[in-house]
């Protein structure tokens, strides 16, 4: 018989992203090397030893670069081609965050029953993500913070009633969101608090609404209170949008408002808006926190669709809620006598999509864009990353920002991990901080 020679090394094939389905399928079994600065561009999975990497930049929503049509939906399969999943070691991987580099990758093209991935044998030149500073607020004014709080549920308020419809599944999963939410908010400081994804249990000793003062207060800022919405509570959604401030920095003015019209009848959740005297200033100022309908459970007929446009399904809805949204925040703000109005809240919808171009035609001002100018995002999905999450003047109001971030402590870090601080990760979505002069 032949004895072949031993010792070869490993036959080892060098290719570059972007690489097609069809291309990745031939290289199935194959061991390969991706000579080419990756970047880690989707952490959701990265506690199960998953992470997807994408060439050249972290991948961006094309809806929130570029108008939506036939190019953006192109622009999404080309976001495909250009990465990778790979299948790491947990034990040897340190955490990383969206953003942190590869130069070199090898590993074995595989399957893992569901997608192809790379098994990863050996990496270079890992370069990791820290966290985000926070910049302090101005002196003498008002610090205004918009938060998805990714379902924030209490159970029945007496440490029971595990697992909620949503939100934390036991009792240690609850004490977790609310140290994240705490240390969160006692780096923000904020005066006025507008969230999403609030348990919708009204407002009583036992409610996730009330539990949450608490955690604002324990957080050392201040003496927090709710607004209460007009009825028991806010909408028939198991979630719901909220408005916590500090008594010693604002002064509500009268009875909260919702609308309840069409747009907000099991779509997108119905808005509160708030009227507040600023104490220090006596300047009035209209308040409202907004959740728009998301992009998930899509219909299989009629105008909500998918178009094929990359703004995916309930786009109709969700503008519909933006134009009806509007004249009713114009007509509460003439009737209170003030011209200054702030919307905030998680709009599900990216930047150039219609809803966003809505409230431009509104004449309202982004303010994160206008202050911080872009590229911005405060959300990841499937690794793209894109803006959800707003901030929007009216154009009385938009000059009295000193400043407008989105504080990047969510969207780029993996859930379910021990992180480097006790703030990140307090949710899926970043918040937006905006501060008045």
């Amino acid at each position: 018989f032949a004895l072949c020679e031993s010792s070869l090394p490993l036959p080892l094939t060098q290719v570059q992203l972007p690489l097609s389905n069809m291309e990745r399928e031939a290289l199935e079994g194959m061991r390969v090397a991706l000579p080419q600065d990756l970047y880690v561009t989707d952490v959701y999975s990265h506690y199960r030893g998953k992470l997807t990497l994408s060439a050249g930049s972290p991948l961006r929503v094309p809806t929130e670069d570029m108008a939506p049509g036939e190019k953006a939906e192109h622009q999404g399969r080309d976001n495909r081609d250009r990465s990778i999943d790979i299948q790491h070691d947990t034990s040897e991987t340190a955490v990383l965050g969206a953003g942190s580099q590869f130069e070199l990758l090898m590993g074995v093209m595989g399957h893992d029953g569901r997608e192809q991935l790379l098994m990863i044998e050996q990496r270079q030149g890992q370069l990791a993500t820290t966290a985000e500073p926070l910049a302090p607020a101005p002196a003498g004014g008002l610090r205004i913070v918009n938060a998805n709080l990714l379902n924030y549920f209490n159970g029945d308020g007496r440490g029971g009633g595990f697992p909620n419809e949503r939100g934390a599944e036991t009792q240690r999963e609850l004490d977790r969101q609310e140290q994240k939410i705490r240390a969160a908010m006692a780096r923000i400081k904020p005066d006025l608090l507008a969230v999403q994804e609030l348990e919708n249990d009204g407002f009583g000793a036992n409610s996730a609404a009330q539990s949450l003062v608490a955690l604002l207060n324990d957080a050392g800022n201040g003496d927090y209170a709710v607004v209460r919405a007009p009825g028991d509570r806010l909408g028939a959604d198991v979630i719901t949008v909220g408005l916590f401030y500090r008594k010693l920095a604002l002064e509500p003015v009268g009875p909260s408002h919702t609308l309840a019209s069409e747009p907000f009848v099991g779509l997108s959740r119905q808005p509160l808006a708030q009227l507040f005297r600023d104490r220090a200033s006596g300047e009035l100022l209209l308040l409202a926190a907004n959740h728009l309908k998301s992009k998930g459970s899509c219909p299989e007929s009629g105008p909500n669709t998918r178009q094929g446009d990359g703004q995916g399904c309930w786009n109709l809805a969700r503008t519909e809620a933006v134009e009806a949204l509007l004249p009713w925040l114009g007509q509460l703000a003439r009737d209170a006598g003030t011209e200054n109005v702030l919307i905030l809240g998680d709009m599900n919808a990216y930047r150039m999509e219609d809803p966003i171009q809505a409230f431009r035609r509104g004449a309202y001002t982004e303010l994160v864009e206008d202050k911080s100018g872009l590229p911005q995002y405060s959300y990841r999905f499937f690794g793209q990353s894109g803006t959800l999450d707003y901030a929007f003047a009216s154009p009385a109001l938009a000059g009295a920002v000193q400043q407008a971030t989105i504080w990047h402590i969510n969207s780029d870090w993996p859930q379910k991990m021990e992180l480097p601080q006790a703030w990140l990760r307090m949710s899926d979505h970043d918040p937006v901080i905006v501060d008045l002069g």
